[in-house]
């Protein structure tokens, strides 16, 4: 018969084990059903604890996560399948990303800005869009509108930048802020939010015509702010501490959590089919918690579902076009459209 001692043992892996694990998370019924994130397996990438970091989703539905340090690689999850896999061997460190108007992933790596085509397979092309003309920083996060016009953060450096898509012209919008890490521009292109890591504080600026930023203000309070993203409603998704993540309405109201603890969890973003699922990047790879509440779709191509709740069959199929309903901006809009005149390209407003 084991001794005492070994049972003891047990019962503290076990429980030890126990809170490693994701639990309930509070956010309100309106957002998620009761339930805990789920751990996506991998399969060809680095085993045990990797760095994970940047997540995005393309238009087809695949996601892709990043792994950095000694793996520098990233993983895709395709659309319908339940394992993630390696996409691109990259260089320098890949972390946050965005996805264009044109289904590019922007990626971020230590000193640099590229631009990598989605899809099934990588077609090996790199393009840089911007290189920090010196060594020792790390460009962390980015953010973009349906212009492709950017905004991303330089964590070393305490700088935040702006890419002009039409001219390609870089330059810095913000310094000396502590150590500037996810960032995400909401819905109307009027604020911009950057997580302020070192400070553990998630500030709101406004955005003019000209992309300038003004009127700071402290939108909420969150232990080392780190990854950033928005649901269709405007409700804010940050991660706290690496272990949790704090969900905020516009109004800057707390409305719950969803704690992964004792991980470190770095990012996040919505994907899968029908945009309703949260994924989360940890050391253990990629959690999903299934969501009740579309995310904000990046990137989506300028045209508009004809495919809206109550359109007949017949008219669908006619105009091929896909189910989800998109305005020509890039957001995903999550309440129905009504049709105004007829032929196959009506014109369509938000409905009731």
């Amino acid at each position: 018969m084991p001794q005492l001692s070994s049972f003891v043992a047990a019962g503290l892996l076990l429980a030890a084990a126990a809170q490693a694990q994701p639990s309930q998370h509070s956010l309100p019924d309106s957002l998620a059903a009761p339930g805990t994130p789920t751990l996506v397996p991998r399969s060809g990438g680095a085993g045990g604890n990797v760095f994970g970091e940047g997540v995005v989703s393309d238009w087809q539905g695949n996601i892709y996560s990043n792994e950095m340090d000694q793996s520098n690689r990233d993983m895709q999850l395709k659309a319908g399948q339940d394992t993630s896999k390696p996409w691109r061997q990259a260089t320098d460190n890949p972390n946050g990303m965005w996805l264009d108007s044109k289904n590019n992933i922007i990626i971020c790596q230590t000193r640099a800005i590229v631009r990598v085509k989605a899809g099934a397979t990588f077609d090996g092309k790199n393009d840089t869009l911007w290189k920090y003309p010196s060594g020792g920083q790390d460009i962390n996060d980015v953010t973009g509108d349906g212009s492709d016009n950017l905004f991303f953060t330089n964590y070393s450096g305490n700088t935040v930048y702006f890419r002009n898509a039409s001219t390609g012209e870089t330059k810095s919008v913000l310094t000396g802020r502590p150590e500037p890490n996810g960032i995400e521009w909401d819905y109307d292109r009027k604020v911009l939010y950057v997580n302020e890591y070192q400070a553990g504080t998630v500030a709101a600026y406004d955005v003019a015509a000209d992309y300038t930023l003004s009127a700071r203000k402290d939108f909420a309070s969150v232990p080392s702010a780190d990854g950033i993203c928005l649901d269709s409603l405007g409700n804010v998704y940050i991660v706290a501490g690496g272990q949790s993540v704090q969900v905020y309405s516009p109004s800057m109201k707390k409305l719950g959590e969803i704690p992964i603890p004792n991980q470190s969890l770095t990012n996040l973003d919505f994907g899968g089919a029908d945009f309703k699922t949260l994924f989360m990047v940890t050391n253990k790879g990629l959690y999903k918690l299934p969501m009740k509440v579309r995310g904000y779709k990046k990137g989506q191509p300028s045209t508009v579902s004809l495919a809206w709740p109550g359109r007949s069959p017949r008219a669908a199929a006619r105009d091929r076009l896909p189910a989800a309903i998109f305005r020509a901006d890039g957001r995903r809009i999550a309440f129905p459209f009504k049709e105004v005149g007829g032929g196959a390209l009506p014109l369509l407003i938000p409905g009731k």
